[in-house]
């Protein structure tokens, strides 16, 4: 099995509330404040993350 490359394509504010299993980081488990969008493969990969782990996902990534 081919694992597929992720590529940070950006970091926008998380506001929904509209499902309450997925207000979460999924880093850490603390509320959402940001969703991480990725690029790969012809598909967009969505996450979430507190403003905490969004930050060490962007300054880790390579620019």
């Amino acid at each position: 099995m081919r694992l597929l490359e992720k590529k940070l394509k950006s970091i926008e504010p998380f506001t929904s509330s509209s499902e309450k299993n997925s207000r979460f980081c999924i880093g850490c488990g603390e509320l959402a404040t940001k969703l991480v969008k990725y690029s790969t493969e012809g598909a967009v990969i969505l996450e979430k993350y507190c403003d905490k782990c969004a930050k060490e996902i962007e300054d880790s990534s390579p620019k």
